[in-house]
């Protein structure tokens, strides 16, 4: 029949006597183990908790600086409802077009419908870093002035 070496003989009997122990050995050491100390009764009305001292906390100062937006100067070669299209100053080859915020969308409406932004105009759009969403302008718009 089967021949087991002695080693695997030993490793089969430990790992039996471990799952034996297992089995058996919870509900005999929760058995010997003692009862938990009941909590104490207090005998007089002292209380037993010394009172909280009031201490002098002060609340750390958190100053929140606005962060800084990235700004493109250049010419304004579209300027619409839905994005402004400008030429870098620097180098005629940067073209860039901006969406707006919608705080920005109601100032553009209103630039719209006095001319707006025409091309040519020089433009200073801002933006938060790593996005190409519009925030602020500054710029004179000729299509504001006298026709």
């Amino acid at each position: 029949m089967w021949s087991i070496p002695t080693t695997n003989r030993r490793i089969l009997a430990f790992i039996l006597g471990l799952c034996g122990l297992a089995l058996l050995g919870p509900g005999e050491t929760a058995a010997q183990q003692p009862p938990a100390n009941p909590a104490p009764a207090q005998a007089s009305s002292t209380p037993v908790d010394p009172p909280l001292v009031q201490a002098n906390v002060q609340t750390p100062v958190i100053r929140v600086t606005k962060p800084k937006l990235d700004h493109y100067k250049g010419h304004v070669l579209a300027f619409n409802l839905a994005a402004v299209i400008v030429q870098s100053d620097a180098n005629p080859k940067f073209i860039w077009s901006f969406q707006y915020s919608p705080e920005l969308r109601t100032k553009v409406i209103e630039l719209l419908n006095t001319g707006g932004y025409r091309n040519g105009d020089r433009i200073q759009v801002y933006c938060h870093p790593g996005t190409m969403v519009a925030v602020k302008f500054k710029g004179r718009p000729s299509g504001s002035g006298s026709s």
